[in-house]
């Protein structure tokens, strides 16, 4: 008896084992449910950027860069799809196997419960008790053994009735489950016509491409350009940086930054990953470093910080709370604005309407001006830079994802 209760205990503990990882593969495709939906996401956002540049009176490698952002989220897209069916069916599956084995043990519950009902109910006359006071050394050990039965029936009909409730309740998330992959069959039948669409930017991509083969000498000396304008915002952020010491220095103070910057400047470091956007929405077209040209191998690009491109009439924001350090125009280009968090520095570039003025608290999402929007390229691109110092940082490990 104490072996076979065991054998339930140890089948219960099982079972509720079995939920819990049912409950895990459920949260697995959630999670992936929410990164398919953002990639959607970030495909429409891609498909409004490129619809903005229509229009335009000559290509641009940031067209590119729109584009295979666009490539690599749809095929993002389409894999989250493919990897959600795959949980769902890994949980069906789990789900009909717990379902199977709760029923074989309902069934020699039910044979043991029945068996021991039959028998109390066939024994029930007076020559049972008699029996059972004959066999019994005294009354004591003959009140045991009615207890012990009496336990063991309530045990034995509780077990049935869980184990029975939670059977109803995994054969109804079956249900709801076979309904789930019935909705997943069919996007993952859309995803073969999405694979069509991928195949058709691709075509568009390798056209544009060649276009601008065409003009190697104008795309060289585009990124030749933005290189000398990363070397004047450098040498800007440097020469304030300068300043600012020699300020400090001339006042006889030997800290450089006060007791509220080294607080702001602690608080910034601590947010690394999860500070704002300096835009509300955008997608990076240009990632921080130097590295090849993905359709143009023979492009060495170098970047200071960050391309975002975003949308015409885009508002652009402190991404933490500092003081506006700088204001300045290069010749020939749109503004920028320097922030000083404690020893960090915030760079935007590419302004216009610009709403702030040095020497000013600026708070977190403050708007300091907007993007502004190329009339040929029909591009609205800012450029983003961090630095500690005059150390500069990737910022894309320091906005949130």
């Amino acid at each position: 008896m104490i072996f076979r209760f065991l054998k339930i205990f140890v089948f219960v503990f099982l079972l509720l084992a079995l939920h819990d990882t049912e409950l895990y593969s459920q949260n697995s495709a959630d999670k992936i449910r929410k990164n398919r939906e953002k990639a959607l996401k970030e495909i429409e956002y891609a498909n409004k950027l490129l619809l903005e540049t229509q229009g335009k009176t000559k290509e641009s490698l940031n067209e590119i860069n729109v584009i295979n952002h666009r490539l690599k989220k749809r095929k993002e897209f389409v894999l989250g799809m493919e990897l959600e069916v795959n949980v769902i069916s890994q949980v069906m599956e789990e789900n009909l196997n717990a379902a199977s084995s709760m029923q074989m043990e309902i069934d020699k519950i039910k044979e043991v419960y029945g068996k021991l009902i039959y028998n109390l109910y066939k024994n029930k006359s007076l020559s049972l008790r008699i029996m059972y006071f004959l066999a019994s050394e005294n009354m004591n050990q003959l009140y045991k053994r009615v207890s012990i039965v009496k336990i063991y029936n309530n045990f034995l009909k509780g077990r049935k009735e869980k184990l029975e409730e939670l059977k109803r309740e995994l054969l109804q998330k079956n249900q709801e489950l076979e309904k789930m992959k019935s909705e997943k069959d069919l996007l993952v039948r859309g995803a073969k016509r999405e694979s069509i669409t991928i195949e058709r930017e691709m075509t568009e991509k390798q056209r544009i491409v060649a276009q601008l083969k065409r003009k190697q000498k104008d795309i060289e000396n585009e990124i030749r350009e933005k290189e000398r304008t990363a070397r004047k915002l450098e040498n800007e952020l440097k020469k304030m940086i300068d300043e600012e010491r020699r300020r400090v220095k001339a006042t006889g103070k030997k800290e450089i930054l006060t007791p509220a910057e080294k607080i702001i400047s602690n608080d910034f470091a601590k947010n690394e990953g999860s500070l704002p956007w300096p835009t509300e929405r955008g997608i990076i077209t240009g990632q921080y470093g130097e590295h090849q040209h993905p359709d143009y191998k023979s492009v060495i690009i170098r970047n200071d910080g960050v391309f975002i491109s975003t949308s015409k009439g885009e508002s652009v924001r402190s991404i933490f709370k500092g003081v506006i350090s700088r204001v300045f125009t290069i010749p020939g280009q749109n503004y920028t604005v320097i922030i000083k968090h404690g020893d960090y520095y915030t760079l935007y570039h590419n302004l216009i309407n610009v709403m702030v003025k040095p020497g000013q608290s600026v708070n977190t999402k403050q708007i300091i001006g907007t993007v502004f929007t190329d009339e040929i390229t029909k591009e609205t691109i800012l450029h983003f830079q961090v630095w500690k110092e005059t150390e500069r940082k990737d910022p894309e490990l320091w906005l949130a994802n």
